[in-house]
């Protein structure tokens, strides 16, 4: 085997040298071979390039282009081609020229002695790319939101053919749903968006480069939308307004205002930022306004209407008014407009709720139904003050003030021209001026005369008996011829109502007459005013007399006169100016001033009198009067606007204002008035002109309020704004309807009433009443609308519980408290008729606490007393054959599981017969012995660790057998209609546990009926046995077991027959059956059993 392998080793070696050697043999003697061939080439013009090209086993590699070989370097050193010596073409630089081009199919060819060998071919390529492209899109392209979108683009001519891309803003466009660039090159959108707007380029690119077309700006028009639609406005002529505008689109729209029915109000009207705004709006500039938005992509319109209500205007107002104490005063304030506004008075009180309107009265203070007059009856002196009378409506306010003096008197009347000294010769005239001043009263003028200021004085008339002496009406005396006799004292007496004052001058007869000047004086003053008072002096400015010149010297004299003085007083005189300051005046006091003017000649008549005034109390506030006048000249001009109320709940309303330009700085702050249609007004104060809402809390729903506002700077009120009038919703009743009454009527009829809520708590139009009757837990509701219901079908003996609410548009309001309704029966209802009241209220208010006190105390000792007479009544002893001792108090409910227990403790268990299964035993049928044959339960004894069944609550109790048990006189049950039903098991104790032994003495004689708790208890005269039922093992004695007892009322019934000698009890538990009690008779032989139920 070995052998074998050598053999076979030995001849492939050979084979393989063999094949070696003629491998060798073969390559040294054959033609080359390409070991690499030439690949195509792309080359820009001007750039080097190389063709590969290798062979083994070659001595020459030549090249050839296209059919002809190739001419290289060294075999013309000028050529830029260059044969490398691995075999390679290399060119220095490729040419594209129409004379020598580069470009063309080339190979190579590897030779040597014994032939020649051929490569595959390659092409050299001279990559080429024009400037200019042949397709390109425009330098601006526009499009509509949603429109297609086709941008072309063909690229420039070149070799090899170039790559199309687009950019958009610079970043390289990528294909989509919506965007794609076709083989055409054109880019595609099919449905442009507003972010498609960008510059758009098209680069074509090859190996000679890249070429990008023009930009295209692409605009992408969006139609025009309005972010902000010009809303209705309602304003008061005078105001600027404002209709807001604001549109936008691509590319921006242009706005354009035009009126619907009118003209424009040219040279008032402008647009600013698109809004038009409308300078000092009048009625006549109401209308309909269009704002027209355009744009190449579209156009738009939106429409306003304008408003213009005309502010209220002030036809009459109301003056400045002096009364005396115990007058009467009367205020006029007439205010018209269109609306017809609303005007109210407001009072001079702390409370700035004083507010009067149309029929009004409040105190002393009225106002009549046309609003135009306030009258104030029996005026006092804390009824001075300022009263303002207000003008209000949707289109603005406007206010008007008059200034109210209550004094205790007028100023007394004043000389203004008095007699002056004569001295006169005899048969002359003598004339005495008198000129009264009395602007309170009509004064009336005396002349006096007295010859020696000694001497007493007579009145001068012209009815005397001197005809010389003249009175004139403009009360000077005139005495014509005087004579010696006639020097003396004229005296001209001025009398008013409000006082009196007297001048006196003296006539003097001489024999030489003198030179008598002109009667010249000079002309008044204007009135005085006041300029500034504080606590103890006021400052006075007046004007000269326009027909006195500059040149004239002349001073003034200051007159004043204060309540409780009898006359005038000079307060300064000798005043070089048209001013002063007067002092030394007494604080809180009202003081009246004139002026008058004096020169060389004498004085002036008087001015007018200034307006009172008076000086100020310690605690008013400190400022000035220039302060005051300036801020109530600020305040007479509308300073805020009202612009909306929203109402945001039944019982809330959001208001917003704005203050006028340059007005925000002259208030302290606003008043905000709320008046409902019933009279009543809300004042809520906002401090700081910068707040602009307020939240209206606590109004009345269902109501009609007018709301407007008030500035104000410290106490000075200034002109109501305009006005916004909103109605409230209705909300749900507040409270439950009142005075709940219960009427029967007939049986199974009630007649159920109540009273109406008021406005303020019905919040609302009250669109019926829901009435609940409940009874056991079953209601049924009733809803009506009137304030009554008639209950019918409702069922005797029963009690049901009634409810109402009332019920607005909003919802249901509250239910009364449960009211108690006993339903009676027909006799129970005729023993009601009875009574003198026919109508009966069931439902009472709880009873006083007194009467708590006195019942529980009561209710204690009967239950007291209760239980010590029952604890004797088994303390007594029972003879040795005790009498038949019937259970009286057992009830079902004693013991746990339903046992009946007899009298030693035995637990017996009933089972129902058929007969009671399919009906329940009346208390009839249980007073009726003959009517009970087989309808009582099946006795069974129970042993000790039996589990019972509930069923029967009849206990049985064992009798020997005996005629006279068999004769014994039927149990009676009479029953009481009184109406009231006794639970007895409230009142007595349970039995015990453990009952007596057989022997015990019940203690009572035989055929004796005794009374315990209410209950008749019989004793038969022969002694008792308690059966055990039949003699069974299993009856048996608990006398340890416990359990809780509770009684009811039984009554015992007599057997039909002897059988078992069984004596019944059973429970009444009848609704109508209230009070039970058994009678015992003697037997009488022969007579049947007997049963009678009353």
């Amino acid at each position: 085997m070995y052998d074998c392998v050598r053999k076979q080793c030995f001849i492939m070696g050979i084979i393989f040298i063999l094949c070696l050697l003629g491998f060798v043999a073969a390559n040294e003697g054959g033609p080359p071979v390409i070991t690499e061939h030439p690949s195509n080439v792309v080359a820009r013009r001007n750039d080097p390039a190389t063709l590969n090209c290798a062979a083994s086993g070659a001595s020459r590699i030549r090249w050839y282009r296209d059919g002809e070989e190739v001419t290289t370097s060294t075999q013309d050193p000028r050529s830029h081609r260059v044969l490398l010596p691995s075999g390679s073409l290399f060119f220095l630089r490729v040419t594209a020229t129409r004379r020598d081009s580069d470009a063309g199919t080339y190979w190579c060819v590897a030779s040597n002695s014994y032939g020649a060998t051929r490569s595959r071919s390659a092409t050299l390529t001279v990559a080429i790319l024009a400037d200019e492209f042949q397709a390109e899109p425009q330098s601006s392209v526009k499009a509509r939101v949603g429109e297609p979108l086709v941008l072309p683009c063909q690229p420039p001519k070149g070799s090899p053919p170039p790559e199309l891309t687009w950019l958009r803003d610079g970043q390289e466009v990528t294909n989509s749903s919506r965007i794609s660039v076709l083989a055409t090159g054109d880019l595609v959108i099919s449905q442009v968006v507003e972010e498609d707007s960008a510059v758009y380029i098209c680069r074509a690119r090859n190996a000679a480069g890249s070429r990008e077309s023009d930009p295209s700006q692409v605009i992408i028009m969006t139609p025009p939308w309005f972010e902000e639609r010009p809303a209705n406005v309602t304003v008061a002529s005078g105001v600027a307004v404002e209709l807001a505008c604001r549109a936008r689109g691509s590319p921006a729209p242009t706005v354009t205002w035009r009126r619907l029915d009118g003209k424009m109000p040219l040279g008032r009207a402008m647009i600013e930022d698109q809004r038009l705004v409308l300078d000092h709006v009048a009625a006549a500039d109401s209308g309909v306004y269009v704002c027209e938005v355009e744009s190449e992509a579209g156009i738009a319109a939106a429409r306003a209407t304008l408003t213009v209500v005309d502010a209220p205007q002030l036809t009459q107002k109301p003056q400045d008014v002096q009364v005396v104490s115990g007058e009467r005063a009367k205020l006029s304030c007439v205010v018209n407009g269109d609306p017809e506004p609303l005007v109210l008075w407001r009072l001079p009180d702390a409370d700035k709720t004083a507010l009067l309107s149309a029929g009004q009265t409040s105190g002393r203070a009225s106002v009549d139904e046309s609003s135009h007059t306030l009258l104030l009856q029996d005026v006092t002196t804390d009824d001075s003050g300022a009263y303002h009378c207000w003008g209000i409506s949707n289109g603005g306010g406007v206010t008007a003030r008059a200034e109210l003096t209550v004094v205790s008197a007028h100023p007394p009347p004043v000389v203004g021209v008095g007699p002056e000294d004569l001295k006169l010769v005899p048969g002359t005239i003598a004339s005495f001026p008198c000129e009264a001043v009395s602007e309170a009263a009509t004064p009336t003028i005396t002349w006096w005369y007295r010859p020696a200021a000694h001497l007493p004085a007579r009145q001068l008339t012209a009815e005397g008996d001197d005809a010389r002496i003249s009175l004139p009406t403009n009360g000077a005396l005139i005495l014509k011829d005087v004579r010696a006799d006639d020097a003396g004292i004229y005296t001209c007496h001025i009398t008013a109502d409000t006082g009196s004052v007297e001048q006196a001058a003296i006539l003097r007869i001489v024999d030489k007459p003198s030179l008598q000047e002109p009667f010249l004086l000079p002309a008044p003053p204007s009135k005085p005013r006041v300029v500034a008072v504080n606590e103890t002096a006021v400052r006075l400015t007046w004007l000269p007399n326009s027909r006195v010149s500059e040149s004239s010297s002349q001073s003034y004299t200051v007159e004043y006169w204060r309540q409780g003085w009898e006359e005038w007083r000079v307060a300064e005189a000798l005043i070089p100016q048209e001013t002063c300051v007067l002092g030394n005046l007494a604080p809180g006091y009202t003081y009246t001033f004139l002026v008058r003017a004096v020169n060389k000649k004498g004085s002036s008549f008087p001015s007018p009198w200034s307006d009172p005034v008076t000086t100020r109390s310690p605690r008013d506030p400190a400022f000035s009067e220039d302060q005051l006048r300036h801020v109530r000249r600020r305040l007479s001009r509308p300073a805020v606007t009202l612009d909306d109320a929203v109402i945001t709940a039944p019982d809330s309303v959001l208001l917003t204002w704005e203050f006028l330009p340059s007005m925000d700085e002259a208030v302290e702050g606003v008043l905000v008035y709320t008046l409902s249609e019933r009279g009543t007004v809300q004042v809520a104060t906002v401090l700081g002109s910068s707040s602009s809402s307020h939240l209206l809390h606590d109004l009345t729903p269902n109501t009609h309020y007018t709301i407007f506002l008030v500035p104000f700077w410290r106490s000075v009120e200034g002109t109501p704004s305009n006005s916004h009038t909103v109605f409230m919703p209705e909300d749900v009743p507040s409270t439950a309807p009142s005075d709940v009454r219960v009427t029967q009527r007939e049986e199974g009829s009630i007649l159920i009433t109540w009273s109406t809520l008021p406005v303020e708590q019905a919040r609302g139009e009250v669109i019926g009443y829901q009435v609940t009757l409940t009874h056991n837990g079953t209601q049924t509701l009733e809803t009506v609308q009137s304030p009554w219901l008639e209950a019918r079908g409702l069922a005797p003996g029963r009690l049901y519980t009634v409810r109402v609410a009332a019920q607005t548009g909003a919802g249901l309001g509250p239910f009364t408290a449960p009211v108690l309704m006993d339903v009676g029966s027909a006799d129970s209802q005729t023993q009601e008729d009875e009574r003198d009241d026919d109508a009966s209220v069931l439902y009472a208010p709880p009873q006083p606490a007194w009467l708590v006190y006195l019942l529980i105390p009561l209710v204690l000792l009967l239950s007291m007393g209760t239980l010590i007479y029952v604890r004797r009544l088994r303390g007594k002893s029972t003879p040795a054959n005790p009498p038949h001792a019937p259970a009286l108090y057992q009830d079902p409910s004693l013991y746990p599981a339903h046992h009946t227990v007899n009298m030693y403790g035995e637990q017996k268990l009933w089972r129902p017969s058929e007969s009671d299964k399919e009906s329940s035993l009346s208390s009839t049928r249980l007073l009726r012995p003959e009517q009970l044959v087989n309808e009582y339960a099946e006795p069974r004894i129970q042993r000790a660790n039996e589990t019972t069944e509930p069923y029967a609550t009849t206990a049985l109790l064992v009798a020997p057998s005996s005629p006279r048990m068999t004769h014994a006189a039927p149990w009676r049950h009479q029953s009481d209609d009184s109406g009231v039903q006794v639970n007895w098991a409230a009142f007595l104790p349970p039995p015990p546990a453990c009952p007596p032994p057989r022997d015990f003495d019940m203690g009572d004689p035989v055929g004796a009926t005794d009374f315990c708790g209410g209950v008749y208890r019989v004793v038969t005269p022969s002694s008792s046995q308690y059966d055990n039922m039949g003699g069974s093992e299993q009856y048996e004695r608990p006398c340890d077991a416990t359990s809780e007892h509770t009684y009811d009322i039984y009554t015992q019934v007599a057997p039909v027959d002897n059988r078992g000698g069984f004596l019944t009890f059973n429970t009444l538990q009848a609704r109508d059956h209230r009070r039970a009690r058994s009678e015992s008779q003697p037997p009488v032989p022969g007579d049947p059993p007997q049963s009678n139920t009353h």
